[in-house]
């Protein structure tokens, strides 16, 4: 399942494209999850490779709350039931999937849709957002300056996306917002910035369901295989982990489950692995900044938790941003304790 880009920018080269040879097997929901709770329904919909169309299967992960995943990007959208509708977690990267999406949910559910949360700016996530014009729409208030934004354009029209089709939440929230879908309650809150400034969290209480966004990933690299998120140039790397703490504090019981933007659900373990890889790749910017080693060279000379690939936007944007807060390179130390 090939992730060809996450970011707005209008580069083809990020993030690098993911290979079908490392897409996730068919059965991976079932590896952490009891049989209840893996129960899949075909919605008769047959994915494509294109950005048109809607989930092939949906995956039940806890009552009522439904993961299904979008081409081209292979990223890992959510439906959540309540009583009088639905709440639909993430778009896809064209209001034509946007529209076969909205088909499938209320197709297998037999509800409406009601509202919808963008997690974050990038296409993958927020483009199909026009095919929802008639409902409460929610995401980030710093969405419609992203969205607006050049990279934004020039994404649109790599994915043939008129302009004026990029729609922007009609429901922002700098912090928090609720959904009340009769007898089901969701929280929505930006916990802080990391993968992006406009990163949302939904939580969904009952159903003990955590959708992370892109501030986490469990999808495998095409470059070694391992779980790892992506630093675009809109990522900000030193308060990312952060904002991962605030993530495990809802987390932090066993039994809730953490939905990525990308790839399965994750546990309080893998979050907490991701969250102190996060953070050395900030304490790697800093170390390189006051090593002297300028951005151009920050990515081949650091020490990275992930492939250089997935830091390789990301990284010359924060050494730039330390530098202009005023971190300078160390000044030379003697040798106290010899050469």
């Amino acid at each position: 399942m090939a992730r060809s880009t996450c970011s707005l920018r209008s580069s083809s080269t990020w993030p690098p494209p993911r290979g079908p040879a490392v897409g996730l097997p068919q059965d991976w929901h079932s590896s952490g999850s009891s049989a209840s709770l893996t129960a899949m329904a075909n919605n008769g919909d047959v994915p494509g490779d294109g950005s048109a169309a809607g989930p092939g299967t949906w995956v039940e992960v806890a009552d009522r709350v439904w993961t299904g995943v979008l081409e081209p990007d292979a990223v890992t959208i959510g439906l959540v039931a309540g009583g009088d509708g639905l709440l639909v977690v993430d778009t896809g990267s064209t209001p034509a999937q946007g529209a076969a999406l909205r088909a499938s949910a209320e197709r297998l559910t037999g509800l409406p849709v009601r509202a919808v949360v963008v997690t974050h700016a990038h296409s993958d996530h927020a483009f199909g957002l026009a095919a929802f014009d008639d409902v409460d729409t929610f995401g980030h208030e710093g969405l419609a300056d992203e969205l607006a934004s050049a990279p934004a354009r020039a994404r649109a029209a790599e994915l043939g996306v008129d302009p004026g089709d990029l729609r922007t939440p009609s429901r922002p929230f700098a912090l928090a917002a609720g959904v009340d879908l009769g007898a089901r309650w969701v929280e929505l809150a930006h916990l802080g910035v990391g993968h992006t400034r406009s990163d949302v969290v939904v939580v969904v209480p009952d159903a003990r369901v955590v959708f992370v966004g892109d501030l986490a990933e469990s999808a495998p690299s095409p470059v070694d295989g391992s779980p790892a998120p992506w630093f675009g140039p809109d990522s900000v790397p030193e308060e990312w982990a952060a904002t991962l703490d605030a993530v495990l504090g809802l987390v932090a019981r066993g039994d809730v489950r953490a939905v990525p933007g990308h790839g399965p659900v994750m546990t309080v373990q893998d979050l907490m692995l991701q969250r102190g890889q996060v953070a050395a790749v900030a304490g790697e910017v800093e170390r390189l900044v006051r090593a002297g080693v300028p951005a151009e060279r920050a990515v081949a000379e650091g020490r990275w938790p992930f492939p250089a690939e997935h830091v390789a936007e990301g990284v010359p944007v924060a050494h730039a941003r330390l530098v202009a807060a005023g971190v300078r390179p160390d000044p030379p130390q003697l040798p106290l304790l010899g050469r």
